[in-house]
This record gives C-alpha cells, sequence and structure tokens, in this order.
C-alpha cells in the first residue's frame, strides 16, 4: 500500500474580503476542497471483481456488426476484454463471471474465483470462450442483485468489492429512474454496497439505465459505439481498481465563523446527520477531487484597517488503506480570510480575481446542471413519444435526437452569453475550450443519429465522479477533465499492444486459410490435367495410328482425326469450365474473408 497519506487542501475565493464598517452586509464566497490520492504504491490491494455480461440476443447492432444466430454480442472483442480482466488481474485478486438475459445464466456462470494459478486463469478463459447468445429480453435488475448476494456472502471480504456490468441490450422489465423506484425497494440498498462499472455497448443500449445503475454505486458509465474501444474502456476502469490506495474516504468540512450553505459534490453524497461529510468511497493513485463549498457571513462592527482574525474553510478526510483495516485520518487543512476595513460609504470592488480553480469547478457545476436538466427534458419528450405509439423499445428516435441537438445547442449558446463564470474564465487565464468542444461535438452526435444521449451519460459521469470514463466521439472526455492517471495510460497502452498482437495473429492465421483455399482450387485445375493425360495415354499411339490408317479405307482415318479433334476440343473447354469455376470460388472466398473480417461484432 501507499507511504504517503491522502492530502486535502483548501483554495477559497476572494481571497480577501473588502466590507464598510459602517454597514452590517452578508457576505457570500466560495471555497474549493481538494482530495489528492498519492501518486505512488508501495503494493496493490488486492480486490474481488464480479463481471456482469448480457448475453441476451439484441435488436441493436452495434457498429459493424451482422446477425449472427447464436453468436454473442461484440463477441470476439467482449471476449478479448475479459480475457484482459482475467490476465491482467493479481495472484490475490478474485474474480466471478455471471451472464444473465432478464435472469442470472447459471450455465455461463462462476463463483468468485482465485487467480492464484495458470490453471485457474485458463479454466476462466475456457469459460470465456464457452459464452453464446440466449434468451431475448434483458433486465438488470436480478444479475445485480445475484452480483451483490455472491460479494455480501465471502467469508474473507478483506477484498474491496466491485462489480463490471456490460450491456448492449434494453431493460424490458424495470425502469431505471428515481421517481419509479419504489422508497422501500431492496435494490436502492444493494446498489450502496459495491460500486458498479456499467459499459453500454452499441446503438442502442439502455443508457438511462446504466447511468443511474453507475451513478447510484459511485461508479462510472461508458458508452461505447466503436468496437475497437471496449478493450480501452476495461483498461481504463481496470488500472482504477488496480491501484486503489483508499477505501471509505469521508471528507469533513467545517467552519468556526462562516455559514456553510452548500457543498457541491458532484456526484459524491453527504453524510446523513449533523456535519458537512461527504463520503468519496475508493480512490485511486493520483486521483484529485474537488469538492466546490458555498459559504455566508455576515459582517458586525470592525474599527477601520486590516484583520485577520476571520477564520475560513476547514477540512480534513478519513479513510482506510484497505478494507477492515483501522482508518486514518489526513491532515486537517484550515484557511484565513483576510479582511480590509474601509470607510467608504459603499463597499469597494475586491481587486482579487476569482481564484482559478474555484472559478473551473463552478463553471463544471454549472455546465453538470446544464447537461443534467437537458436529459430529464429528452427523457420527457421520449416517453410521451412511446406513449403516443405505444412504446419505443428500439432507443432513441433520431427526430427525438435532433430535437435534443436544437436544445442543447441554445442552451448552451445562452450560457456562454450569460454566466459570469464563463466570462470571466479568459480573464483568469483559465482554459475552458476542452468543454466547450465537447458540448459541440455532443450536438453532431445527436444530429447525425449516433449514440442518443449516452454521450451525453458519459460525459456527466466522468465529471459527477472525477473519473475516467469512456465516450466514443467524445475524445476530450479524459483529457479535458484530466481524469486519466498514469497507470490508466500504462494500462490503454497495454490494451492497444495485446490488440496488436492478437491482430497480427489474425492475419497470419487468416494468411494461412487464404493459402490453403489456394492450394485446394489449384488442386482442382491440376486433377482436370491429369484426368486428360490419362485419357491422352489411352488413345493410340501416333505409330500405332499410321500403322492402323495404312490398313484402313480413308473413312476410318477421317473418323480418328474426328476424334482426335473433338477430345482436344472437349479438354480445352472442360479445362476452362473448371479455371472459371475455380476463379468464381476465389472470389466468393476472399468476399466472405472480408466480411468475416469486417464484422467482429455480431448479436
Amino acid at each position: 500500500m501507499s507511504q504517503e497519506k491522502v492530502r486535502v487542501t483548501v483554495g477559497m475565493s476572494p481571497p480577501i474580503l473588502l466590507v464598510d464598517y459602517s454597514h452590517s452586509i452578508t457576505l457570500n464566497g466560495t471555497a474549493v476542497v481538494r482530495v489528492e490520492a498519492p501518486s505512488s504504491m508501495k503494493g496493490h490491494a488486492p480486490i474481488d471483481l464480479v463481471t456482469l455480461i448480457n448475453i441476451s440476443h439484441s435488436k441493436s447492432s452495434p457498429a459493424g456488426s451482422s446477425p449472427t444466430a447464436g453468436a454473442l454480442s461484440g463477441s470476439d472483442q467482449l471476449k478479448n476484454a475479459l480475457k484482459f480482466i482475467i490476465r491482467q488481474l493479481g495472484d490475490d485478486d478474485r474474480l466471478a463471471i455471471v451472464a444473465f438475459n432478464d435472469q442470472v445464466v447459471k450455465e455461463h456462470t462462476t463463483s468468485i474465483s482465485e487467480l492464484s494459478g495458470i490453471s485457474c486463469r485458463m479454466a476462466l478463459e475456457k469459460k470465456v470462450d464457452g459464452l453464446v447468445a440466449k434468451g431475448e429480453t434483458t433486465a438488470y435488475k436480478p444479475s445485480l442483485e445475484y452480483a451483490v448476494k455472491l460479494l455480501d456472502d465471502r467469508v474473507d471480504q478483506k477484498r474491496a468489492g466491485f462489480i463490471v456490468l456490460i450491456s448492449h441490450g434494453l431493460d424490458s422489465k424495470f425502469k431505471w429512474r428515481e421517481e419509479s423506484i419504489a422508497a422501500t425497494d431492496p435494490i436502492r440498498g444493494a446498489l450502496h454496497k459495491y460500486p458498479v462499472h456499467a459499459f453500454g455497448l452499441g446503438k442502442p443500449h439502455d443508457a438511462t439505465a446504466l447511468h443511474y445503475i453507475a451513478k447510484a454505486s459511485y461508479g462510472t458509465y461508458s458508452s461505447i459505439g466503436d468496437k475497437d474501444k471496449i478493450m480501452e474502456a476495461v483498461a481504463v476502469t481496470l488500472a482504477g481498481l488496480k491501484t486503489i490506495v483508499a477505501v471509505d474516504v469521508c471528507v469533513n468540512i467545517l467552519s468556526g465563523s462562516l455559514q456553510i450553505t452548500r457543498i457541491d459534490s458532484g456526484g459524491y453524497t453527504r453524510r446523513a446527520g449533523s456535519g458537512n461529510g461527504v463520503f468519496i468511497g475508493a480512490l485511486y493513485a493520483g486521483e484529485v477531487k474537488d469538492l466546490v463549498v458555498y459559504f455566508s457571513y455576515r459582517t458586525g462592527s470592525w474599527s477601520r484597517g486590516y484583520h485577520t482574525t476571520l477564520n475560513g474553510v476547514a477540512a480534513g478526510a478519513t479513510y482506510r488503506d484497505a478494507p477492515g483495516r483501522q482508518p486514518t485520518s489526513a491532515d486537517t487543512f484550515s484557511t484565513s480570510i483576510p479582511i480590509h476595513v474601509s470607510d467608504t460609504g459603499l463597499a469597494p470592488a475586491n481587486p482579487c480575481p476569482p481564484y482559478p480553480v474555484v472559478l473551473q469547478q463552478v463553471v463544471r457545476s454549472k455546465v453538470l446542471n446544464l447537461l443534467t436538466s437537458l436529459v430529464n427534458e429528452f427523457l420527457t419528450l421520449k416517453e410521451e413519444a412511446a406513449g403516443a405509439v405505444h412504446g419505443n423499445k428500439e432507443g432513441d428516435d433520431p427526430v427525438l435526437q435532433a430535437i435534443a441537438a436544437t436544445m442543447l445547442q441554445k442552451k448552451w449558446k445562452e450560457f456562454k452569453q450569460s454566466d459570469e463564470s464563463w466570462k470571466d474564465a479568459p480573464r483568469c487565464f483559465l482554459d475552458l475550450g476542452g468543454i466547450d468542444k465537447d458540448i459541440s461535438t455532443m450536438v453532431d452526435i445527436l444530429n447525425q443519429g449516433g449514440l442518443g444521449v449516452g454521450c451525453i451519460y458519459s460525459w456527466l459521469s466522468s465529471y459527477q465522479m472525477q473519473r475516467a470514463t469512456t465516450a466514443t466521439g467524445l475524445p476530450a472526455v479524459a483529457p479535458a477533465g484530466g481524469f486519466r492517471t498514469p497507470a490508466m495510460e500504462a494500462m490503454v497502452q497495454e490494451a492497444h499492444r495485446q490488440l496488436a498482437d492478437e491482430a497480427s495473429a489474425q492475419d497470419a492465421g487468416a494468411s494461412k486459410v487464404v493459402c490453403k483455399r489456394a492450394v485446394e482450387l489449384l488442386d482442382v485445375i491440376n486433377k482436370r490435367f491429369e484426368l486428360w493425360h490419362k485419357l491422352d495415354h489411352d488413345l493410340p499411339s501416333s505409330h500405332q495410328q499410321q500403322q492402323q490408317e495404312e490398313g484402313d479405307d480413308g473413312e476410318a482415318r477421317d473418323l480418328s482425326a474426328a476424334l482426335r479433334g473433338d477430345i482436344s476440343r472437349a479438354r480445352q473447354h472442360d479445362i476452362y469450365l473448371a479455371s472459371d469455376q475455380a476463379i468464381k470460388q476465389w472470389r466468393s472466398f476472399l468476399t466472405s474473408v472480408e466480411k468475416t473480417r469486417g464484422h467482429e461484432l455480431h448479436e
């Protein structure tokens, strides 16, 4: 484990308050509490990982796919990703593979298995190779409940538990919306036990459901339309899980002088009860979390001059190095606010520009709210449209996506024109161009009828949790937020290397198949030549024919010459037909090879 502590710091905006001594006024301010995980590790904290794999036949078609009966959705890429997980987890880690459609498919499911030996890993890889499509419908609830029970029933719970959910289908059994789930439904409590990292494959998948599941469990959601992104998305998440430096992280925020009015913690929630504790959960090596704190203060009567006695925001954190260990406390960071009391009739303008980190997080918070509002409006429109046509089971309608694109473009233009925080960014040398580019890309994707709101949900998940996700079409998600850690980048490079090795192996295998087929077709033509050669051998020789012709009359000689001419023409025609047929079979074979290699993803 890490030898360093989790660090907590506080940045405030503005750092100086200017007030008028003759008036009692309410001051409002903003601060950012930053939580930084150590970037280095002493060892890998072992984990228990349950992977939920949707094996139902899907009506959706992932990019580049063609329907094949019995084939698993994204079979080769998905199986490669699962094998990547098996090979990258450590010997102290454990893994379970749970296949599901609208229920758990037991014959394709394993218990939580050890990974301490080659035979254990080979057995799991064999299980992966055996995955085939089964069932016509999808439901997440039974498999999630099954995964939670697997983790709950562990005798040894010294490992942190996590769930990975990979699906291409639409949930036909349950409505994953906050207002649709009863307060007493056990699934609410189940989702709060273990983070679920959800991956939606292809178009359309149930982006609303998967994002809800991920958010409620402190996990992440990635929207993957490009088959080549499956491995990369899994690598990003796996790298985080393999570099956990702290669990049960709770940030405590307080102030002796200020009234904390609100804490914007993105996807993280405040602890129940009194106080301002924010539960973060697990931290990966090198991660940074920023919490926006809003506060107010009522000024009193002060003499003119400078005062530095006003306490600002203080913050600390408690966490564990691993489940079951004694909690550790991070060093508390305290701030104070310099105050200048003036004798003017009006409070002068503050000469200090907004603190850049604070401004950046304030803008992030506002953009998150804007996109959340847009998604809610889109879902309302979608439900109204679905009711008009007795239900839409095929995902997001292109017309609705175009409407959403227009709404987003309008809202974003108005935001940039009216929001003071956005306008202050250039004056504070703060570059928010990455966010602007992402929003423009979302508009383009919606207009093109791509992955629907999946790209927006992935962006929301990344910025709400301040953790890397993968969203097809949004290359700026990770760089703009700076959420990819060095370990994630290294794991992605390893995934790309393995993909390249796999492609080389497939090319070599394909070359062998092509060469074998070419030899087979040439052999067919060669055999035709051999048959005709045998027929020539069986005919009388030229000397025998000459002797026969000397004893025969002219009519016999004419018949013999005609026979040889017919045989020659028949031979030429037969060889031509055999060659023509071989060429047609060769072209058909090459076409089938190209289709097979071009359609790696199947239903």
